[in-house]
C-alpha cells in the first residue's frame, strides 16, 4: 500500500506538542498564536484585565522553578536510533528518499547538552519574566537582590546562564550557584531519597503499567503502521515497540531541534503519536508523577524552601527580589503534582480511548522543556497583606486549595501546613532556610 507522505506531513502542526516531556516548550495561554514563534512582549500585557485586587497588589518577590530547555538526545535514544538505522540499511532502496544515506544530524558527542534551541527557549523566558516583572530595561544583578541556582548537571547552568542573559545588564557578574550531586536535597530531591530511589526509580515492578501496554493490540497496530509507512510491508524485517518509540523520539527532536517535520515525522499517524504520548505519560505518571506518593511528597523539601524565602521576604528580613531554580523535569513534575496540579487518577494500560483522551496528566503540557512554576509574592499597597500568585508554564491557574489566582500567604500556610510542617522525608526534613546551600 502507498501512503502519501506529504499529506501527512502537512498535517503534523498539531502533533508539535504531543511528545510528552519531549515536547518542545509552547505558549499555553488563552488567545495566544501558537504557530507565532516570535518573541512579542506586548502579548504579556495583562494590565487591560487587572480587577481591583490586581491594581492594589505590588510585586515584590518572584521565585521560578524552572526546567532546563531543549536538549539533545540521550546516549540511550541515540543509539537507539542509529541501530534502527543499520538495521534498515539493507532494505534502503525501498524506504523513503531522505532515509537513503541518511545520517543523524547529532552523535554522541553533544548527547544530553543544551541545544541551541534550548537556550533560546530559556533567554525568551527570561525576557518574558523580566517583561512580566513590571520592567521594560534589563535589571542590575547583584547577589544581595537576586540568586541564580542549578544542579550539578551542565545543561541546567547554561540554562541559568541563558535566562541570565536576558534578565540582567550586568549577565557577566551573575554569580552561578551549583548544588553538588551528593548534596542536592533541594533541586535533586529525587537522588537523595534511598526510598524513592528502591521503591520507584530502580524497581521494575513500579513500572508494571508501562510494560503492559508495550503487549497491547494498539502497540501492536503501532509497528505493523510503522513498517508500512517505511515501505517494508512484503519484507522480511522485524520491527518492535522500542522501534516505535525511537521513530517517535527522533521526530520529536526533529520538531524540538530543528522544527523539522519531513523527515521522521512523516512516518507517523495520528493514532501512532497519541499513543505513544499515553504510553511515555504513564511511564512519567509512575516514575515522577501522581502514581506513587513518595514521588512527589519527597518534593516539600524544595516547597518549605520556597514557602520560607517568601516569609522572610513579608517580614522584611530578607531583601532578595528574584531566586531563579534551573533543574530536571523530575524537580518540577513532583512539585507541581504536590501543589494539586497534577491529576493523580490512575494511567492504565487497559484503558479505554475515551479515557486516553479526557486524561488529566499531560506531560506535554505539565513537563515540556522548559517547565517552570513561578511563586510571585505581593504586598498590598494599602493594607500591607501578602498575596501569592503561581503560575504553571506562564498560565495563570487557580491555586488547588484555595480556589483563587490570588492567595493569602497565610492561607497557603493552611493549606500547605502539612507539607510545610508535618510531612517527614528522613534527612530531606532537616533541611533549613538559609542553609550551606547559599
Amino acid at each position: 500500500m502507498n501512503i502519501s507522505r506529504d499529506s501527512r506531513a502537512s498535517q503534523l502542526f498539531q502533533f508539535e506538542h504531543v511528545f510528552g516531556t519531549k515536547t518542545k516548550y509552547w505558549d499555553q495561554r488563552e488567545g495566544v498564536d501558537r504557530m507565532n514563534n516570535g518573541l512579542d512582549l506586548s502579548r504579556f500585557d495583562d494590565t487591560s484585565n487587572w480587577d481591583p485586587l490586581r491594581q492594589e497588589l505590588k510585586l515584590i518577590q518572584t521565585q521560578i522553578v524552572a526546567r532546563h530547555g531543549t536538549r539533545y538526545p540521550t546516549s540511550e535514544n541515540i543509539n537507539e536510533i542509529e541501530d534502527l538505522l543499520s538495521r534498515l540499511k539493507p532494505f534502503e532502496k525501498a524506504l523513503p528518499k531522505w532515509m537513503q544515506n541518511f545520517t543523524l544530524p547529532y552523535n554522541l558527542s553533544v548527547e544530553n547538552e543544551l541545544a541551541d534551541a534550548g537556550q533560546r527557549e530559556i533567554r525568551e523566558f527570561g525576557a518574558r519574566s523580566l517583561f512580566r516583572s513590571g520592567h521594560d530595561q534589563a535589571q542590575t544583578y547583584s547577589k544581595e537582590k537576586y540568586r541564580l541556582v542549578h544542579t550539578c548537571v551542565t545543561r541546567t547552568r547554561d540554562s541559568a546562564i541563558a535566562f541570565a542573559s536576558a534578565y540582567f545588564a550586568n549577565a557577566k557578574a551573575v554569580r552561578y550557584i551549583k548544588y553538588p550531586r551528593n548534596k542536592d536535597l533541594l533541586l535533586r530531591f529525587f537522588d537523595q531519597c534511598a526510598r524513592y530511589q528502591h521503591e520507584i526509580k530502580h524497581n521494575q515492578t513500579a513500572q508494571e503499567q508501562f510494560y503492559m501496554f508495550h503487549t497491547t493490540s494498539v502497540m501492536a497496530k503501532n509497528v505493523q503502521w510503522l513498517k508500512q509507512s517505511l515501505g517494508l510491508t512484503n519484507e522480511k524485517i522485524a520491527l518492535t515497540t522500542e522501534d516505535a518509540i525511537s521513530v517517535q523520539t527522533a521526530c520529536a527532536f526533529d520538531i524540538a531541534l530543528y522544527h523539522n517535520k519531513h523527515h521522521w515525522c512523516t512516518l507517523l499517524s495520528d493514532a501512532f503519536v497519541h499513543s505513544l504520548e499515553y504510553l511515555d505519560d504513564i511511564k512519567q505518571f509512575y516514575w515522577i508523577g501522581g502514581g506513587y506518593k513518595i514521588n512527589y511528597e519527597m518534593s516539600a523539601v524544595l516547597l518549605r524552601e520556597i514557602f520560607a524565602t517568601m516569609e522572610a521576604k513579608a517580614r522584611g528580613d530578607s531583601a532578595l527580589r528574584g531566586i531563579f531554580f534551573f533543574a530536571h523535569a523530575e524537580t518540577t513534575l513532583p512539585l507541581m503534582t504536590l501543589l494539586g496540579y497534577g491529576d493523580r487518577s490512575p494511567l492504565l494500560s487497559n484503558a479505554t480511548d475515551t479515557a486516553i483522551t479526557s486524561r488529566g496528566f499531560r506531560t506535554s503540557i505539565l513537563s515540556p522543556f522548559a517547565a517552570n512554576l513561578q511563586f510571585r509574592l505581593f504586598e498590598t499597597k494599602t493594607t500591607h497583606d501578602f498575596f501569592v500568585q503561581i503560575l504553571v508554564n506562564e498560565k495563570e491557574i487557580p491555586i488547588p486549595g484555595c480556589g483563587r489566582v490570588f492567595c493569602k500567604l497565610s492561607k497557603l500556610e493552611q493549606i500547605w501546613h502539612y507539607y510545610l510542617k508535618t510531612y517527614k522525608l528522613g534527612s530531606l526534613s532537616h533541611l533549613q532556610h538559609n542553609s550551606k546551600f547559599w
